[in-house]
């Protein structure tokens, strides 16, 4: 969603990137590596460059949301360090020559911005549909990140986002205002029921530290890189608290059922599932499913795809409110 840099248009995103540049050679200055080439990633979460130094290496620079307060972004690199120290190979946060990991920069504009670097992760994505191999993988990754979760101590100061009913009750208002660019009024009707639904089940669960911790929040193809055939995490900007369930639910989105079915069983070979897990699966990938269309929602280059996905999402939510189970299971439209 561009929204947050206000760049929902050709204009004001071409405004951003102009303005993003600057902020990018004023980072520099502050960090001690002598970087040669610069290339331009995305307008997401963050606004990103991938940074080639003269010796070799390659780092990844951040531009973030005004949204985010420093003590989040700086918990956010607090938690890559637990997970490198548990042997998870993730990007980690470069300091600046103020010994930070924060760095501010302040443009012609006035406007003040907060920018990381981060080591880059080497690997590809994936070109075409991932391998029965790739996905066990994937899910034996989940796991090892949430047995982590379950040991890790949070800190004093130590501040992410929860991905919870109040998150979630703010994103489906969002959609409320946006969804025209792809649902009509009858269709968003059954978006309603189903976000009911999902916010009466949420409010039965009870959180403990077996089922809720530290979570990655959007773990997604787009977000892994392959390399000789391993997966590798590279995002961890919406990463929070939240249920493990609902980690796996998110993943489950760009998978097929057969492929979801091998992710849980890797996933269970490391960690244990309840179970009714199946059932709250199911809540959390509406969850899911409903926060990713209100975050592309707004954004005009996203209402081709969202099209595209009408008819299955809204054969998912008939299933759900149905009470038929359709994660594991091939559905007609």
């Amino acid at each position: 969603m561009n929204e947050a840099f206000d760049a929902n248009t050709e204009e004001g995103r071409r405004l951003l990137l102009v303005e993003a540049e600057q902020v990018v050679m004023g980072a520099l200055e502050q960090y001690s590596q002598e970087i040669d080439r610069i290339h331009f990633i995305q307008i997401s979460d963050h606004i990103t460059y991938k940074l080639e130094s003269n010796n070799g290496e390659s780092f990844l620079l951040r531009i973030h949301t005004e949204t985010l307060a420093p003590d989040e972004i700086r918990s956010e690199l607090t938690w890559l360090e637990a997970l490198a120290h548990e042997g998870i190979t993730v990007p980690l946060g470069m300091k600046n020559l103020q010994d930070e990991y924060v760095t501010e920069v302040v443009t012609d504009k006035g406007r003040h911005w907060l920018v990381t670097m981060l080591r880059w992760i080497e690997g590809d994505h994936e070109a075409g549909e991932i391998s029965e191999n790739q996905v066990k993988q994937m899910g034996s990754l989940m796991a090892r990140l949430h047995k982590a979760s379950q040991d890790f101590v949070s800190p004093n100061g130590f501040k992410r986002q929860t991905w919870g009913v109040a998150r979630f009750e703010q994103d489906f208002a969002h959609l409320q205002k946006h969804y025209r660019a792809f649902l009509s009024d009858e269709d968003f009707e059954l978006y309603q029921q189903a976000a009911g639904k999902v916010i009466r089940h949420l409010g039965e669960l009870q959180p403990s530290p077996n089922h809720f911790g530290m979570i990655h929040a959007d773990f997604h193809e787009g977000n892994l890189v392959f390399n000789e055939g391993k997966p590798y995490l590279i995002d961890f900007g919406r990463c929070g608290f939240g249920y493990y369930l609902y980690d796996m639910a998110e993943a489950f989105i760009g998978l097929h059922p057969l492929q979801r079915q091998r992710f849980v069983e890797a996933y269970r070979d490391i960690v244990q599932l309840e179970d009714d897990a199946e059932a709250q699966l199911e809540t959390f990938f509406i969850k899911a499913l409903i926060e990713n269309q209100s975050f592309h929602a707004a954004n005009p280059r996203e209402k081709e795809e969202l099209l595209g996905q009408k008819r299955y999402s809204l054969a998912l939510i008939r299933h759900y409110l149905s009470g038929e189970l359709f994660l594991f299971n091939r559905i007609s439209m």
